[in-house]
């Protein structure tokens, strides 16, 4: 029986000297088993505890020689075992609780002198090296012959760089990999992302920075980084739009689109309440969505995009219409927030749902509405904002829609009134 965790040793003597020990664990294995050649009848058990720095390991009878042990935290990984001679606390944290809970059965079985024949036990014989290093959680690959191409990624990963090595696609392997927090694969060929993202449910940081994507695909979304992903870097690709769904990325704090071909921004982007800095300098937007004007940045950085100012504070670019049976249905269903799926819906109605825009009224609506420009002055939007300077204001023109003839009545009798 072995258990991989974390290990202190308290020497109980030391505070009737006045001495102190720095409370410090390290990663140890924890075996119980006999000595080797020791028989099967008269082998006495031990408990043996390696660590990187001994890995022949420190040994404790167990038969009346456990005092207590402490699991009421065992769920949590966590136990001590207290032992008699020599007075020392075995503390134990960070392991699995199932097979915590059951050595600590054993060991108090053992303790008792029970017999434990019948129980697969472990010869008691130095660790490698690979079982009480600490698990690595940080990999970074800078070359393409450090790339492992026979050996697998270590699981414990928590953040991977992997830059420069003129990677085409995603391997498989680092989508496996369900502790990684920050994954990082700039600077490398990447044409496409993957649809499925493995294991990955708790990545909160993406660089795909200076490689050749054209497309940001709806999967990365609507997969589980929806609700973990708080930064994005997609700058230095060849894409040309943003999809709706990335509205989607509840969670996203950070949006860097730098140097790509990004004629718009989704004109849901107001959703993204967590947003604080937006960086999209270097592409083609020739107006902004007025959903923009529902964040409150940080930072903003608009810097060298043909943004273009109108004549007249407002221009109203198309009339109203009247709204189709399918939009009075779409309208009641964003309205009351009735919840859908793609198993609910086809993915085309899912796509026009997501599709919705806001009036300046709060409503929602979709094709039948009337289209306008405003000017807005970005720093009602960002604390910070990098952009073309409009006579000593951060002046740019956004595209908004009305959703009835009341709110356009209302917007040519005022039409500053909602950007004040």
């Amino acid at each position: 029986m072995r258990l991989t965790c974390d290990v202190e040793l308290v020497n109980r003597l030391l505070p009737s000297f006045n001495l102190k020990k720095a409370s410090r664990s390290c990663r140890a294995q924890v075996s119980l088993g006999k000595k080797p050649a020791s028989s099967s009848k008269d082998g006495a058990l031990f408990l043996m505890v390696c660590t990187a720095k001994d890995r022949n390991g420190v040994k404790f009878l167990v038969k009346g020689n456990i005092e207590q042990i402490f699991g009421k935290f065992v769920s949590d990984g966590k136990a001590t075992i207290r032992i008699r001679d020599p007075q020392q606390d075995v503390c134990i944290s960070k392991a699995d609780p199932l097979q915590l809970k059951n050595i600590l059965n054993l060991i108090h079985q053992a303790s008792q002198g029970k017999d434990l024949d019948r129980t697969a036990l472990s010869a008691l014989t130095p660790a490698s090296a690979r079982q009480v290093e600490k698990p690595k959680t940080k990999m970074t690959i800078l070359t393409r012959k450090d790339y492992p191409l026979t050996t697998t990624f270590p699981s414990s990963l928590e953040s991977l760089q992997v830059s420069q090595c003129s990677m085409k696609r995603i391997d498989q392997r680092i989508l496996q990999l369900s502790k990684l927090k920050i994954l990082n694969l700039s600077h490398n060929s990447l044409q496409s992302l993957p649809e499925s993202y493995g294991r990955i449910y708790s990545l909160y940081e993406l660089y795909v920075n200076n490689n050749q994507l054209t497309k940001l695909p709806i999967s990365l979304c609507r997969s589980s980084l929806s609700t973990s992903l708080v930064v994005l870097d997609i700058s230095e690709n060849q894409i040309t739009t943003l999809p709706l769904e990335l509205c989607e990325l509840k969670q996203l704090v950070t949006l860097k689109a730098d140097k790509n071909d990004l004629k718009s921004l989704p004109a849901t982007i107001g959703k993204l309440i967590h947003l604080k800095s937006v960086s999209v300098a270097h592409n083609k937007l020739a107006i902004l969505p007025a959903g923009l004007t529902r964040l409150q940045l940080d930072h903003l950085d608009l810097y060298c995009n043909p943004l273009e100012l109108q004549q007249t504070e407002s221009v109203i670019m198309s009339q109203l219409t009247f709204p189709t049976l399918v939009e009075c249905c779409a309208r009641s269903i964003k309205k009351y927030r009735v919840p859908y799926t793609d198993e609910d819906l086809f993915p085309q109605l899912c796509q026009y749902l997501d599709s919705a825009r806001h009036c300046w009224c709060g409503n929602y609506c979709f094709q039948c509405c009337a289209r306008y420009i405003a000017t807005v002055d970005l720093r009602r939007v960002s604390a910070t904002v990098t952009a073309w300077d409009n006579v000593g204001t951060k002046l740019v023109p956004v595209e908004a829609f009305l959703c009835s003839q009341n709110c356009l009545t209302k917007f040519q009798n005022n039409s500053v009134a909602y950007w004040k």
